[in-house]
This record gives structure tokens, sequence and C-alpha cells, in this order.
């Protein structure tokens, strides 16, 4: 049965010393993260927000994401961050769309901006349980890789309950386990990490120093982590760094690729990798499980408990289940996501590989070039597979003869970078006519923000180098 009452608060309940949060290296007891919780609630609250209003937030502080998740679900109050990343316009255009009246860190004059209180610590001794209702809605999450205004995903705290049911199925999760919050809390991957962690009792792990990870890895006890490829690689390639000096048990690769070089490292050093597949409209994980690795790449995992996953003819993943949003949230109404065939289809590609799903590209990604489909992903795993890169990215440029070319951006080694080697190696692998064009070094600024490059944006350099 889905969770009636405030998670953080039945903890509370049962043991209110207990730690909940590791915040900068020190210790936040549940009955201290629970007091500043009602202090939010109580200025939410006294600023005129009630339930069922949207609150667009825009904030970099997973400990302002933290205290006003729960206090948002708390209060009835729709919970709707933002990438502060994104620009002034894209921001506003969004805070229409969702119809939200108050902000805070959006600097929007169209809206009431809220100042946070300073937070005090005299805890309560209020233990009262406090009733949620799982079923309405609790927030909105923005759409991201997109350069136009993003859609809104509206979940239920039921869709959340059921996404993290699903999870434990391979990521046991209990009061001794503490996460780190290094994903952004204004995705659904960050946001899910909270709330599997409320529901569990599990220490969240919060560090405003921008203290190195493997120096953070080493200082603090950290059992679980979610990571790219490409960060774990840096991280092993760090001088005198092994995960056997940490209490890392457990990492959740996401992004869609690993190396099975990455994975064998880590295996030996004594931790769990786990790849998985997921998605904003299915609140987070879809499918999770050990990498399999196959001549084409690398597997997903298993389809997760309270989800449903179908391939159709063309190959594209549908999905529907407990954990299926609500639906886009526009100027007050709610569109289903459900097509008419009841399922909602994800624009990815992929098949099954024995029972363990693995991706295979984007729809609305792949370009056909010569009269052949071209999928970059099926380039960006050959080039990932090549010493020294650690990061690929290929987008599509316009040709007069082949209609359209692939063009690659890379992030190697230092002084490990030759485009003709690596095209030579590409072409023994994938064939001449997948071959990038062009291989270029990737321009540090459009790294993306932790999870992935923002394939939009390189779409747009490579069409304005290649003259289109």
């Amino acid at each position: 049965m889905v969770q009636q009452y405030c998670p953080l608060r039945e903890w509370v309940r049962k043991n209110p010393t207990a730690q909940i949060m590791n915040l900068d290296g020190k210790t936040v007891s549940r009955r201290e993260l629970d007091t500043w919780v009602e202090q939010y609630c109580d200025y939410l609250g006294h600023s005129g927000l009630n339930a069922g209003g949207r609150l667009l937030v825009v904030t970099d502080s997973p400990l302002t994401s933290v205290l006003l998740i729960i206090a948002c679900l708390r209060s009835g109050i729709i919970y709707c961050p933002v990438n502060h990343r994104f620009s002034h316009h894209q921001i506003e255009a969004y805070g229409k769309r969702i119809g939200s009246e108050y902000e805070i860190g959006a600097s929007l004059p169209s809206l009431k901006s809220l100042q946070l209180p300073e937070l005090n610590h005299q805890v309560s001794e209020n233990f009262s349980s406090i009733k949620i209702h799982p079923n309405q809605l609790c927030n909105l999450i923005a759409t991201s890789g997109t350069t136009g205004v993003p859609k809104a995903v509206a979940h239920t705290f039921s869709n959340h309950w059921f996404s993290a049911e699903g999870s434990k199925t391979n990521i046991a999760l209990t009061e001794n386990d503490a996460w780190l919050l290094s994903l952004p809390l204004f995705h659904v991957g960050g946001f899910s990490i909270v709330i599997r962690c409320l529901l569990a009792g599990a220490i969240m792990v919060v560090d405003t120093r921008k203290t190195a990870l493997a120096e953070l890895l080493i200082q603090e006890k950290i059992t679980h982590l979610s990571m790219v490829n490409t960060q774990l690689y840096r991280l092993l390639k760090q001088p005198d760094f092994d995960f056997s000096e940490t209490r890392v048990d457990l990492i959740l690769l996401g992004g869609g690729y690993a190396s099975e070089q990455v994975v064998s490292a880590v295996d030996e050093q004594g931790v769990r990798i786990l790849t998985t597949y997921g998605m904003t409209e299915m609140s987070s994980q879809v499918a999770t499980g050990r990498p399999v690795f196959t001549d084409k790449g690398v597997t997903s995992g298993k389809l997760l408990p309270n989800r449903e996953l179908m391939i159709d003819e063309s190959g594209e993943i549908c999905v529907r289940g407990e954990t299926l949003a609500a639906g886009y949230y526009d100027h007050g109404e709610l569109s289903p996501l459900l097509a008419k065939d009841e399922w909602f289809h994800t624009g990815d590609i992929g098949c099954w590989y024995q029972d363990h799903l693995k991706i295979t590209g984007r729809r609305d990604n792949m370009m056909i070039s010569g009269g052949e489909n071209i999928h970059p992903e099926e380039i960006e795993q050959a080039l990932l597979s090549i010493d020294g890169i650690i990061q690929a990215v290929v987008v599509s440029i316009e040709h007069q003869e082949y209609g359209s070319r692939p063009y690659a951006f890379v992030d190697t080694e230092k002084d490990k970078f030759d485009p003709l080697f690596t095209k030579r190696m590409l072409a023994g692998s994938i064939g001449r006519l997948k071959v990038p064009d062009i291989i270029r070094l990737l321009p540090v600024e459009y790294s993306g923000v932790g999870i992935k490059p923002d394939r939009r944006l390189l779409q747009a350099l490579a069409r304005s180098d290649s003259g289109y």
C-alpha cells in the first residue's frame, strides 16, 4: 500500500536522533531536518501559497531543494524545479506554462518572489504523523534536452513511491546506507534519490564545498553513487584512488553507456555496478541490472516491478505502469501520456538481449545517409570502445551527395587524439559509410551539466562549422 504519511515525520517518530543527512561532513538528525522543513512549511503558508498552488523553484542548492521537496509534499503545494542554467526567457515561458504565481530564485517580475527564511536550530518536539495525499499532484518536473519551452511532467507521490519500490529489486537501501546527492535535483534522476532515501530512512549526503569526488568518497561514509561512465572513468584515473579505501557498495550508472574496462576495474575493487534506463515520464528507472556486454554495446538491465514495457514492430520502446506520470501539465490542463494503443511511446529504439533491455538509439536522432539508416548512438558506442576516448557525441550535418553525414565530438585523454587513426579504427568496426566526416574535440563549454552533453547545442555548432 502506498504510504499515506510524510516519510520523514514517520522516521522522526521512530528515532528522532538518528542521522538523515550528512551536510558538509556534519551530522543532521531526523528531528533537525524535520524542524527546518516545518520552518519552510510555515513560511510558504504565511506567504499565501495553498495546496494545489505551483511553486517555481530555481536553485542550485541541494539542501534548499530537499527541504522544499518535503515542505511542498506536506503542504500539498506542487513543487516545480527548473534548471538554473535555463535562459531567463525559458524560465519565464515555463512559469507561464505551469501557471505559477510564486517563485523562488527565478527573479521574474510577473511572479511573487519569495525569500526563504534563515534556518534556526531550535528543534521541534512535534512528533505527530502528517497526512499526505499520494494520488494528488506533488511536482512538475521540466523535461531536459530542449532549447524551447520544456514540457512539465506531472507526478503524484504514488508515482515516486512505486518507482522506489521497484528500485529495491536491485538496490537495497537501509538506514545504514548513505547516497551522495550528486545529480541535479531538478532532474528526475536526482529527485528520485531523495524520495528513495526518505522512504528507506537512508542518509542523504550533501556537499556544498565542491570537494573533489575522490577526496569526498574517502573522507565520508558514502555507500551509493549515481554516475555516468565519463565521471567514473575520470575518478578511476585519479592518482592513488581505489574504491577499496571507501565505503561505496553500489554505483548506478546512467547515460546510456558503460565501458567494459571501467566496469571490470570497479568490480575488482569490490563495488557492484548497475546500468539503468529511465525517463522523466516514468518517474526515473524503468530497467536496471548488471551490465551485459555485446558486440554492439551494453544492456540496461531487466524491467523493474510496477512497470510494463513493449517493443513495437518499428523497434520503438513503449512503456506504462504505476510509475507513469499523470500527464503533461500545460496552462491548467493535464494531457495524458498514453497513446490510442494504451502505451507511452518513448522515441527510444531498443531490443531484448536475452531478458535484458538494450538501447540502440533515438528515433529523432536517426539520419539517412546514402539511403542507409544510421543511428548516432551506434557510432558513439564504437568511438567509446577506442582506447583514450572517454566521451562521444555524434550529430548529423547536411551533405549534397549523401543527404546527411555524421559529425563527431569526442573527449579524450591528453595527447591521445588522432582523427585519422580514429577513422581507420571505426572503419574496421562499423563500416566506412558510418565513419564521421569530421571528428573533433568536444568543447569544454558544451560538456553538459553532470549527466551528458547537450546534443542540440552540438548539432547547431556542427552545422555552423560545416557551413549549413
